[in-house]
C-alpha cells in the first residue's frame, strides 16, 4: 500500500478532502477521551475544512516557515502534517511539528515516517505538543529520539486536558 502513497503540498482545492481526513484522524485520536460535546461542535468535517480552507488560502507570515504535506492515495487523503517556525514565546528552539496525523488505515505502513521526512528533510531541532493520553503518539515519538523537556499545558477549552511538550534534536 505504501508505494501507491503519494505525498505533496496541498492546493486550496484539496481542503474539503483533508478537513474529511482531519476529522477522522482527530476522532481515531482522541474520541476516546475528549468531551463528546467537544467533538460534536468543533471536530465536524465542515468546521476541519473551513480551518484547512483557511490554512491553505493564507500564505505563511513573512519570515515564517509552514511547510504543509499530505499524504494520499488516489483521491483518499490518508495523512497530513504541517511544520514550520515555532509558535510558542518560550519555544526551546526555533520550529515546531505543528501537526502530524496518519488515518488509522495507514497504521504500521510506514506513512508517518515519510511525512515526518517530508515535512523536516533537514532534520533541524523542533518541537511539538501531544496530548498526555495519546499513548500511541508519545511512544511513536519517543522510538524516533523526541524526550519530554517537561513543559505542560492543560487545554481550558478541552476539559483542562494536559498536553506535553516533547523535543527533538540531531545528536
Amino acid at each position: 500500500m505504501l508505494g501507491q502513497i503519494a505525498i505533496r503540498t496541498p492546493e486550496l482545492d484539496d481542503a474539503e478532502r483533508v478537513g474529511r481526513a482531519h476529522s477522522v484522524a482527530a476522532d481515531e485520536a482522541y474520541g476516546s477521551y475528549f468531551p463528546r460535546d467537544w467533538m460534536f461542535q468543533r471536530n465536524t468535517p465542515a468546521k476541519r475544512t473551513e480551518q484547512w480552507h483557511q490554512l491553505l488560502s493564507e500564505p505563511a507570515p513573512e519570515g515564517q516557515l509552514r511547510r504543509v504535506r499530505i499524504a494520499e492515495a488516489g483521491e483518499k487523503v490518508l495523512g497530513f502534517g504541517i511544520f514550520g517556525t515555532a509558535r510558542d514565546a518560550d519555544a526551546p528552539v526555533g520550529f515546531e511539528l505543528h501537526r502530524l496525523y496518519v488515518l488509522s488505515e495507514a497504521y504500521g505502513s510506514g506513512l508517518s515516517d515519510r511525512l515526518l521526512h517530508e515535512l523536516t528533510p533537514e532534520r533541524p531541532a523542533h518541537y511539538l505538543w501531544v496530548m498526555e493520553q495519546n499513548r500511541r503518539a508519545i511512544a511513536y515519538y519517543r522510538k524516533r529520539g523526541y524526550w519530554h523537556d517537561g513543559a505542560v499545558e492543560r487545554l481550558p477549552t478541552i476539559a483542562n486536558l494536559p498536553k506535553t511538550r516533547m523535543v527533538w534534536s540531531p545528536q
